[in-house]
């Protein structure tokens, strides 16, 4: 394939660019509403903020029992961002 038919393909339009931003930022809106509570909506367990990324936040039940508040309870899988 010639190089201006791939990048014809891959350009995306900026109606495309616009309508990812606003399904972008509803996402964010809905993550922010549950930090709000801060509780999961999964399985009602605190939220906690994971400092590695920004606005990453995560149920305190999430990944192996190493990592979890009570490892005694069930995993959690639960996580969002914020921005």
């Amino acid at each position: 394939m010639r190089l201006e038919v791939i990048v014809a393909k891959t350009r995306a339009t900026k109606a495309e660019i616009a309508a990812a931003r606003m399904a972008q930022a509803e996402r964010y809106a809905k993550v922010r509403a549950v930090v709000a509570t801060g509780k999961c909506p999964t399985c009602g367990g605190v939220l906690k903020r994971n400092l590695s990324l920004t606005g990453w936040w995560q149920c305190e039940q999430l990944g192996s029992p190493v990592f979890r508040k009570d490892p005694d309870k069930a995993s959690c899988t639960w996580q969002g961002f914020t921005e």
